[in-house]
C-alpha cells in the first residue's frame, strides 16, 4: 500500500486518531480547508471561509489522476465562479473614512482562496496532461475544453480581484505559453486571450514573442474578430512603454539603454509581427469595415443613435419573447446587440492602437508604405464621414452621472482618439503625407506661389557649404488619395475650428494637424492651411478663454509652431489678427505663463524673425516694424527666453514633453553665435547666478548623451531649424568646452565670477577692518 493511497483515503477519516495515525505513516499533515471532514460551519469561521469549504473539497480531493475529468471537479469549480461573481456587498461608494480600505466579499473570498494555496490547486487542473508546453505540448481532449474553459474564467477573475494572482502566474512563462496553445479552440479563445493580457500586464518586463510556439502559424490564420482580440496581446508587446524600468526619465532611460544586458525587445517583437505575411491588410480591413453601427437617419448625436438602437432592440426581443442573440462581424462571436457593438468598438479602438504603435518603431518608414498601398488614408476618411461630433451633434439629451458640463463622453470617444493618433503617426515626417487630400486640393497646392522668403538649408563650410533644397514631392497615387472635394486633412480642420474649447478630441485634432506640417518646412502647406482660417481660429481660441486644458494649449502652441515657421505670410496675418495693445498682451501672458507648452512656438518665432532679418528687404522691414515680432526679435529678449527655459530645466527631470525646451534655449544661443554675440549672451546670464550656468552645462552634457549616440536619428532636429545639425554640435561643445580660457565657454565665465565674488569678499573683509581700526 503506497503513501499516497493511504494519505488520499485515510486523511479525512472521521475518526480522530485514524487521522493522526495517518499524519504519523505518511509525514503529511492537514494544510488546507479540504483537509475538515465535513462541510459543517464550526465555531470561529468567517464568511468566507465557509464559502470556501464546498469549493476546496470539491476540486481539491479530485485533483491527481483523472481527477479533473470528475463531475464533482466541475460543480466546484461552478461554485467558485458564483462566489467570485457575486459582488460588492457594500455600497459602491461608501464614505471616505481613513482606515483601510473596505473589501467586498468576492474580494475576500478570493484573497482566502490564494491563502489556501487554491491557485496551485487550479493550475494543476489548467495544465493536467499538457505535456512539456515548451518543446512537445500533448493534445488536449474535447472532453477536457470544459474544465479548461472554468480554469481559465476563474483565474482571469482572481486576477482582477487579487493583484498578487497576476504577478505570482507571471513568474514563470509556463502558463502563459500553455494558453497560447489553447487559442486554436474557438470556445477557449476569448478566454485564454483574457489571461494571457493579465499576465503580460502584471510581467515586469516586456515578453519575447519569439518564446511563443508557432506564433507565426497563429498569427497568419487569424482574421476578424479573433484578430482584434489577439490586438490587445500585441499592444503590451510592441508597446515601448514597458521595456524601460524609468517611464518618463529621459536621462535614467539613456542609462538603461547604454547598458550592456539592454535588448530592444519592442523592436524584436515589432520585426516578428510585421513578417506574418498580409497582417498588417488584415487589420486596416477590420478597423474601416462598414457599415459604421448605429447609425439613423435624422438623428442629431451620438447619444441619440445609441438610444434609438436600444429601444429598437428590446422592442425587439418583447415582441419575439427571446433575448436576440447577432454576430456583429464575421469572427466576432454571437451575443445580444448591445454587447455586440460595444465589442465592436472595443476591436477598432484596439486595432487602431497596434497599427499606431508599429507606426513609431523602427519599422516606421516601411510601415507608412505598406499602410499607404492599403488605400488607409481613403478608408479612415469615409470612416471619418460616419462620425458625430459635438460641434454637430445638436443637443446632448443624456449626461452620465458624475460627469462635468463640458464632458462629451460616448461609446465612440475612445475610437475617435485612436483614429485620430493614427493619423498623427501615419503623418509623422512621412513621405505620404498628401494622400490625407484629395486631387483637386493637390492641383490647389500646385498653384500656390512660392514664399517671399524661401527658407532653405545651408551647410557649414566644412561640410562643402552647399544649399540643401528638398526634393520635389512627386504626384501621390490617385488610387491612394482622398475621394471627392475635401480630403480627410480639410475634414479635421472643419472638425476643429467647430469644436467647443472644452472638447477632448481638440488635443489630438490639433495633433494631427500639426503632425501632417511637422519636419521640413512646406510653404505651400502653410498656405493651403492659412486659406481655410486655421491660423484665426487657433489664435482666437488661445487668447479668448480665460482657462484651458494644459494639454489643448500644448497642442495650440505646437500646431501655431508649424504655421508660423519661416513663413512670412503666416507671421503677417499673426500680426494682424493680434492688432491690439490688448490682443498681444494676452497672447504674451499665454506664452510666458505656459513656457513648456508654448516653447516651440517660441522657437518658430525666433527662427522666423532672423531669418526674415538676414533675407532683406520687404520681410526685415516688416520684423522691424511689427510689435508681435519685436518679442521674438530684440536681443534682450532672447536673453530672457533663455533664462526662463533653463530655469524650468533639471537633467534628472527631463522627459520626452520638456526635452524641447532645452532644444529651444539651444537655437537661441546658436542664433546668438551666428551674429557674434554668443559671448555676450553668457556674459548677460552670468547676473542670474552661478546655478543657472551650472545647470546650463549639466543640461548640455545630457544633450550631447542624448542626441549624439550612434542609434540617435538627429535629422529632425536639422529639419525643423534648417540649421546644419553639425553647427548644433559645435555650438554645445564651444558651450561646455573645458578650456577656462575660452570666451565662449561656460567655465570661462564660471571661473570669472568665483573671482569677482572672492574679490568681493576680500574687498568687504578690508573696509570692515579699516571701520574697526578707526
Amino acid at each position: 500500500m503506497s503513501r499516497r493511497h493511504i494519505h488520499r483515503t485515510r486523511f479525512r477519516s472521521e475518526q480522530f486518531l485514524k487521522r493522526v495515525r495517518c499524519v504519523q505513516m505518511t509525514g503529511l499533515g492537514p494544510k488546507s480547508l479540504s483537509f475538515l471532514p465535513d462541510e459543517k460551519m464550526r465555531l470561529g469561521m468567517d464568511t468566507e471561509t465557509v464559502a470556501l469549504l464546498p469549493v476546496m473539497r470539491r476540486i481539491e480531493i479530485m485533483v491527481g489522476e483523472d481527477g479533473g475529468r470528475k463531475p464533482e471537479t466541475l460543480a466546484g469549480l461552478r461554485l467558485l465562479r458564483e462566489h467570485l461573481n457575486s459582488g460588492h456587498y457594500f455600497p459602491m461608494e461608501p464614505m471616505e473614512t481613513n482606515g483601510p480600505k473596505m473589501q467586498s466579499m468576492n474580494e475576500k473570498i478570493a484573497t482566502k482562496f490564494v491563502l489556501e494555496d487554491g491557485i496551485n490547486t487550479l493550475l494543476t487542473l489548467l495544465l493536467c496532461g499538457s505535456g512539456n508546453v515548451f518543446v512537445n505540448h500533448s493534445r488536449i481532449n474535447d472532453k477536457d475544453l470544459k474544465l479548461k474553459e472554468l480554469c481559465l474564467d476563474l483565474l482571469s477573475q482572481l486576477c482582477l480581484l487579487n493583484t498578487q494572482v497576476a504577478e505570482y502566474l507571471s513568474d514563470s512563462d509556463e502558463v502563459m505559453i500553455f494558453c497560447f496553445h489553447l487559442l486554436r479552440f474557438e470556445s477557449l479563445y476569448k478566454k485564454s486571450c483574457k489571461l494571457i493580457e493579465h499576465i503580460l500586464m502584471a510581467k515586469k518586463t516586456t515578453m519575447k514573442l519569439s518564446l511563443i510556439p508557432q506564433l507565426h502559424k497563429l498569427l497568419e490564420n487569424l482574421d476578424g474578430g479573433r484578430l482584434a482580440s489577439f490586438c490587445r496581446i500585441l499592444a503590451i508587446t510592441v508597446s515601448d512603454l514597458d521595456i524601460f524600468e524609468h517611464k518618463s526619465s529621459l536621462h535614467q532611460q539613456n542609462i538603461q539603454k547604454r547598458s550592456e544586458d539592454f535588448v530592444p525587445v519592442r523592436d524584436i517583437n515589432q520585426e516578428l509581427v510585421l513578417a506574418v505575411p498580409n497582417l498588417l491588410g488584415k487589420l486596416v480591413d477590420h478597423a474601416t469595415r462598414l457599415p459604421y453601427n448605429p447609425r439613423f437617419p435624422s438623428t442629431p448625436s451620438e447619444i441619440d443613435h445609441w438610444m434609438r438602437f436600444i429601444d429598437d432592440h428590446i422592442s425587439d426581443e418583447i415582441a419575439l419573447g427571446e433575448p436576440m442573440m447577432i454576430e456583429s462581424y464575421p469572427g466576432g462571436g454571437e451575443s445580444d446587440p448591445c454587447s455586440s457593438l460595444v465589442d465592436d468598438l472595443t476591436d477598432r479602438v484596439e486595432v487602431l492602437y497596434v497599427l499606431g504603435l508599429l507606426l513609431v518603431g523602427k519599422q516606421r518608414k516601411q510601415v507608412q508604405k505598406t499602410l499607404a498601398e492599403l488605400e488607409l488614408i481613403p478608408k479612415l476618411s469615409t470612416l471619418f464621414d460616419s462620425f458625430i461630433w459635438r460641434s454637430n451633434g445638436g443637443r446632448q439629451r443624456y449626461r452620465l452621472p458624475g460627469h462635468h458640463t463640458g464632458c462629451d463622453c460616448s461609446p465612440e470617444i475612445a475610437l475617435k482618439i485612436q483614429l485620430l493618433r493614427l493619423i498623427h503617426s501615419f503623418c509623422d515626417h512621412s513621405d505620404y503625407k498628401h494622400l490625407l487630400i484629395s486631387r483637386c486640393e493637390w492641383d490647389e497646392l500646385g498653384r500656390i506661389p512660392p514664399s517671399v522668403a524661401p527658407a532653405v538649408l545651408k551647410l557649414e563650410d566644412c561640410d562643402g557649404g552647399t544649399v540643401v533644397t528638398e526634393p520635389a514631392v512627386p504626384p501621390p497615387n490617385p488610387r491612394l488619395m482622398c475621394r471627392g472635394s475635401a480630403g480627410l486633412l480639410t475634414k479635421i480642420v472643419e472638425v476643429l475650428k467647430k469644436e467647443p474649447g472644452s472638447s477632448t478630441h481638440r488635443f489630438w485634432l490639433s495633433r494631427a494637424v500639426e503632425s501632417y506640417l511637422r519636419g521640413g518646412t512646406s510653404h505651400q502647406d502653410q498656405i493651403f492651411l492659412l486659406r481655410r482660417g486655421l491660423l484665426q481660429h487657433i489664435t482666437a481660441s488661445l487668447i479668448q478663454a480665460d482657462s484651458r486644458q494644459k494639454e489643448t494649449i500644448q497642442s495650440s502652441f505646437d500646431l501655431l509652431g508649424e504655421m508660423v515657421k519661416f513663413s512670412y505670410d503666416a507671421c503677417k496675418q499673426m500680426d494682424t489678427i493680434l492688432n491690439t495693445e490688448s490682443k498681444l498682451k494676452k497672447a504674451m501672458i499665454m506664452v510666458n505663463n505656459n513656457l513648456i507648452d508654448s516653447n516651440m512656438f517660441i522657437r518658430a518665432m525666433v527662427l522666423a524673425a532672423g531669418h526674415f532679418i538676414r533675407s532683406g528687404e520687404k520681410t526685415a522691414e516688416f520684423v522691424r516694424q511689427s510689435r508681435l515680432m519685436k518679442h521674438f526679435r530684440e536681443f534682450d529678449k532672447h536673453v530672457k527666453f533663455v533664462v526662463h527655459l533653463v530655469s524650468i530645466l533639471r537633467v534628472p527631470e527631463l522627459t520626452q514633453e520638456n526635452v524641447s525646451c532645452l532644444n529651444t534655449s539651444l537655437v537661441i544661443l546658436m542664433l546668438s553665435r551666428q551674429d557674434d554675440r554668443l559671448g555676450e549672451m553668457l556674459q548677460n546670464l552670468v547676473a542670474y547666478g552661478n546655478s543657472l550656468l551650472i545647470n546650463m552645462r549639466s543640461l548640455l552634457q545630457f544633450w550631447q548623451e542624448h542626441y549624439l549616440h550612434k542609434d540617435k536619428d538627429c535629422s529632425t532636429l536639422e529639419k525643423s531649424s534648417l540649421i546644419p545639425f553639425s553647427y548644433w554640435k559645435s555650438t554645445v561643445s564651444l558651450l561646455v568646452n573645458e578650456d577656462e580660457n575660452s570666451p565662449t565657454s561656460i567655465l570661462y565665465y564660471l571661473q570669472k565670477r568665483n573671482i569677482f565674488l572672492d574679490d568681493s569678499n576680500s574687498m568687504e573683509t578690508e573696509d570692515s577692518s579699516v571701520r574697526i581700526l578707526d
